[in-house]
């Protein structure tokens, strides 16, 4: 049931990790069709397998790793998978906070644009680092690639991240 994976950790040999290949990845081929035509739009990933680990990496820390990968890990990069992940959960938390107070001001103005209470929300939002926001990113609109692009400017993922290739060449 479980793979028993070998010390290398090279992203070819991960697949399993970076790549969905569950029943989905069939219908999205496939499609669902009335009268010959199509209606699953297939979603690409833009990201190739070496962009996806490391922004899985910063997502989810070792979550993305097994036990025994752990378990074989050397104790600084355990430290610095825990504090780059950390760091990116503190940074995507108040981007979302600050998303979800936009939408809220934007709102609130909208329904009261004449009370002063609405104003007084517009000037004094802030965000609270110890909140935890639970609105997903899909909720909020948020892509991948927004995701992407706000954790390369606060230097969690590489400047040259979009340049990053494969190793499976």
């Amino acid at each position: 049931m479980f793979k028993v994976m070998s010390k290398s950790t090279k992203i070819s040999e991960r697949r399993d990790r970076t790549e969905y290949t569950g029943k989905l990845h069939d219908f999205q081929q496939l499609g669902n069709t009335f009268k010959e035509l199509r209606y699953a739009e297939i979603e690409r990933d833009l990201f190739n397998p070496q962009q996806n680990f490391l922004y899985k990496r910063a997502l989810f820390g070792l979550k993305m790793y097994s036990e025994q990968e752990i378990a074989e890990m050397h104790a600084d990069k355990k430290k610095r998978i825990i504090k780059v992940y950390t760091r990116a959960q503190r940074v995507l938390n108040l981007y979302k906070q600050r998303l979800v107070n936009e939408k809220t001001n934007r709102l609130m103005t909208l329904l009261f644009p004449n009370s002063p209470i609405a104003k007084e929300f517009e000037q004094h939002s802030y965000v609270d680092p110890k909140f935890v926001n639970t609105i997903s990113f899909k909720d909020l609109g948020v892509s991948k690639k927004q995701i992407v692009d706000r954790l390369i400017s606060e230097k969690i993922l590489p400047v040259n991240f979009y340049n990053l290739v494969s190793d499976e060449h």
